[in-house]
């Protein structure tokens, strides 16, 4: 039996004023996922105990066999654990080297000298060469690519002797073949004794990884799933409908003869340039490995961040950057919401109708009667929800709901493109399929769809909607 590292029994964890109940067990060398039916609640108040936000206020606590108090507990997973998360250090002026010596600990200068010296002892390097980290240390954090930022992570938390790693959501980030070289160094950890929590919403990689699967359901650790309970039970503890594995990718078929949008040579600052077209009916997927691109191209469209060369062309038009601004939610849309956070719904106080009222108004023209309009909207979206519901103030809306009205907005609005940045990033899986179900609505309506994201191919995977992925073809692939 391998030896307990941390084992927190009936503890209760208070967050913002609400009492959460987990129960926390890991032995060196085990990797144990951690899924839970809402990142935001669930999920961050969990996170929060290795980040040293929450205390144990009441139960149990033993680290590395050893009764300890709350004090002890969060020290302890202060000095002996490190999250690996998506949100990396941007600076230009930080190296690799500054990554791992630097950022990760307090030192005095002889702590540091010695450390430098352990950087180039030949341990280190046959272990940095095993994790694929080949590039020279003096490289900046900015300019390496996400798979190589998180195994530098990994690889800090070996060089420091840490006990335990944390990982948090990284298949939002990476495409499934970068995981697997990520989890690699990962189990090289987990061969020399480090323990590994992976929190993830991608039931699939943990079923893949982890040893045991802790479900965490209505703010307490409600079951364990062990690998031989693993086909569907998840679904039937969380009390979501288990969907068949799908197939191989279908071919992607062109929708529409008519090509929407087309983009030549358009370059950004630290950028590659982008040169692409999408067709009416299509699902185009540009892939983000480090919110690089997605930062520059939504600063371009919802600020004042404008491309350095080439052409941007919408329904045979030749658009400038001072000119997009005039035609953002009509001909434009961007779906940047986040229905799942509190406020993430442009106007959440307003009412389903008076939201959808409000952006159409513009695109109806001075010489429309506001009344007739107002009820042929509620006429056509009563079809969609309930008459009652397009009444009430969105914030009122259950999440599955906000989320759905957020992409049936740009369905009624029916732009000519629709842009989507990270649309699957924080939200269940169980959502994943509704999310797919409303671009494909979308994209019947002739809309050219233009997904950035960091990577789909595990829902691709799962989806059984045949009719995204045909519809469906990556532009940077």
């Amino acid at each position: 039996m391998k030896e307990e590292l941390i084992r927190v029994d009936n503890g209760h964890f208070l967050s913002e004023g609400s009492d959460y109940q987990f129960d926390i067990f890991i032995a060196r060398g085990e990797c144990i996922g951690i899924y839970v039916d809402e990142h935001l609640t669930s999920g961050t108040a969990y996170l929060d105990i290795f980040k040293g936000y929450s205390s144990m206020a009441g139960g149990a606590a033993f680290c590395c066999g050893d009764r300890v108090g709350a004090v002890e507990l969060k020290r302890w997973i202060l000095q002996n654990s490190m999250i690996v998360d998506k949100n990396r250090f941007d600076s230009k002026e930080l190296t690799a080297q500054d990554f791992l010596l630097a950022l990760a600990r307090p030192m005095g200068r002889l702590q540091k000298k010695q450390a430098v010296q352990r950087l180039h002892a030949p341990e280190t390097i046959q272990m940095a060469e095993q994790m694929g980290l080949t590039f020279p240390r003096e490289r900046k954090l900015s300019a390496l690519s996400m798979l190589d930022y998180f195994r530098l992570a990994v690889f800090r938390a070996w060089f420091w002797s840490c006990q335990l790693v944390v990982l948090d959501r990284l298949t939002e980030t990476l495409r499934r073949r970068d995981m697997d070289q990520l989890m690699h160094c990962v189990q090289l950890l987990l061969g020399q004794g480090t323990a590994a929590f992976l929190f993830d919403m991608d039931e699939e990689f943990l079923y893949r990884y982890a040893n045991r699967v802790d479900v965490v359901k209505n703010r307490k650790t409600f079951y364990r799933l062990c690998p031989e309970e693993y086909d569907g039970r998840l679904y039937e503890i969380l009390g979501w409908e288990r969907r068949n594995n799908s197939a191989a990718r279908p071919t992607p078929q062109h929708y529409g003869d008519k090509v929407m949008l087309t983009v030549t040579g358009l370059t950004f600052p630290a950028m590659p340039p982008l040169s692409f077209q999408i067709r009416s009916g299509e699902i185009a997927f540009l892939r983000d490995e480090n919110y690089n691109t997605v930062s520059r191209i939504r600063d371009c469209f919802l600020g004042e961040q404008r491309w350095l060369s080439g052409i941007f062309c919408l329904d045979g038009r030749v658009y400038e950057h001072a000119e997009l601004a005039k035609v953002i939610g009509t001909k434009i849309g961007v779906q940047i919401e986040r229905p799942d956070r509190p406020g993430g719904v442009l106007f959440d106080n307003l009412t389903a109708l008076d939201n959808l009222s409000t952006c159409l108004l513009p695109k109806a023209g001075r010489h429309i009667v506001r009344r007739n309009l107002t009820e042929n909207i509620l006429s056509e979206a009563s079809q969609w929800f309930s008459r009652e519901a397009l009444l009430r103030p969105l914030s009122a809306w259950p999440l599955p709901e906000r989320l759905r009205f957020s992409y049936f907005k740009w369905y009624f609005l029916n732009p000519q493109l629709l842009i989507c940045f990270f649309p699957f990033t924080g939200q269940e899986s169980a959502y994943h399929e509704m999310i797919i179900d409303m671009l494909v609505v979308c994209a019947r309506r002739g809309m050219a769809v233009w997904v950035v994201s960091s990577g789909i191919d595990a829902i691709c995977e799962k989806t059984e909607n045949r009719e995204f992925l045909q519809r469906l073809h990556y532009i940077n692939e």
